[in-house]
């Protein structure tokens, strides 16, 4: 889906200098390869490393010369990222640090000047975009998934690793069905699981949509029929989502409307902070029963989508809440 690289600041400063920047361009989420903040710092070392090449002398020619592309560089490069908030040690090379941190927590590749004198393969030099073959920068082609909850989870994962938040936006959601507690398990596995990325675990938000028990045929839905649908799937989302979850962490369950103004609460969606999914035919299992072939065309969200779909769910800037949300705590 997302893939998270690791990139020396110093080569963004010696792409300015030189004017070859054209791998800036190839990171973003439309491009499906984000920048990992790593360090937490990453914007602030990049700029060090620009003004220490010029001796910290903002008045040369040379300096004003690559000055402009090199922000703008930095601009696209962080426009969108990874952020792991990780500190590293300044007595020892970016480098040497990078490949630390992967070793325990896997970048999707860390992209340097040179790949330094030890034996981790994950690093490459901007050298690779020219082969066409190597899987480290040219990335899988997205394939339909069984909707099955494994492989739905699997197919969601790069970004579970790395997201500090989630939020799972499926107007059918129902927490007492089976198939709907299968797939939620199985990315909650990943999303706070010993494969994450990311040092601190993850907030979580489900969004579910009253309507899913009212149709149209049954007249006028009134506000006191709203509420009691929210009530009973508040009740349910207590009694079942708790042993889905570690001990310690949580997940916001809200219950919404089709809003009054914008369109109706349909599509279905894995936000988050890295990047999002859509997810055409919901978010449940299909494994069992006539249906266990079925497959889905998950597809990660374009920039444009993404922000909008952000804004609406997860800033809750266009969405209509029925009930009080509540807060499910893991213990298992």
């Amino acid at each position: 889906m997302i893939y998270e690289y690791a990139l020396d600041p110093n080569l963004v400063v010696n792409w300015a200098i030189n004017g070859t920047g054209r791998v800036v361009g190839q990171f973003g989420m439309d491009q499906r390869r984000l920048l990992s903040e790593f360090p937490k710092d990453w914007t602030g070392q990049a700029y060090g490393e620009f003004y220490k090449h010029f001796e910290y002398d903002d008045t040369s020619l040379e300096f004003q010369n690559a000055q402009p592309e090199f922000e703008a560089y930095v601009q696209l490069l962080t426009d969108h990222t990874v952020r792991r908030n990780r500190t590293i040690d300044d007595s020892k090379s970016w480098l040497d640090e990078a490949v630390r941190e992967h070793s325990s927590r896997p970048f999707h590749a860390i992209m340097a000047s040179h790949t330094g004198e030890g034996s981790c393969t994950s690093v490459m030099t901007p050298n690779v975009i020219d082969d066409i073959r190597d899987g480290r920068w040219y990335l899988p082609t997205i394939a339909s998934a069984r909707k099955t909850a494994a492989e739905i989870a699997q197919a969601v994962a790069p970004l579970l690793k790395v997201a500090n938040k989630i939020a799972l936006i499926d107007p059918y959601f129902d927490p007492s069905e089976p198939r709907f507690l299968a797939t939620f398990e199985e990315m909650m596995k990943i999303a706070f699981g010993a494969s994450r990325c990311i040092e601190t675990w993850p907030s979580v938000t489900i969004m579910t949509n009253v309507y899913q028990v009212h149709r149209q045929r049954d007249g006028e839905f009134t506000a006191s029929q709203k509420a009691n649908v929210a009530e009973d799937l508040t009740h349910k989302a207590n009694q079942h989502l708790p042993g889905r979850l570690p001990k310690g962490a949580c997940v916001d369950f809200y219950c919404l409307e089709n809003p009054p103004s914008g369109d109706a609460f349909h599509n279905r969606f894995v936000l988050t902070d890295v990047g999002g999914v859509i997810a055409p035919y919901g978010l449940d299992d299909f494994s069992s029963g006539a249906t266990h072939n079925a497959k889905d065309d998950l597809q990660p969200m374009s920039k444009g989508v993404y922000e909008g779909r952000w804004k609406q769910y997860v800033e809750k800037r266009d969405i209509s809440i029925i009930g009080n949300p509540v807060r499910v705590q893991g213990v298992v």
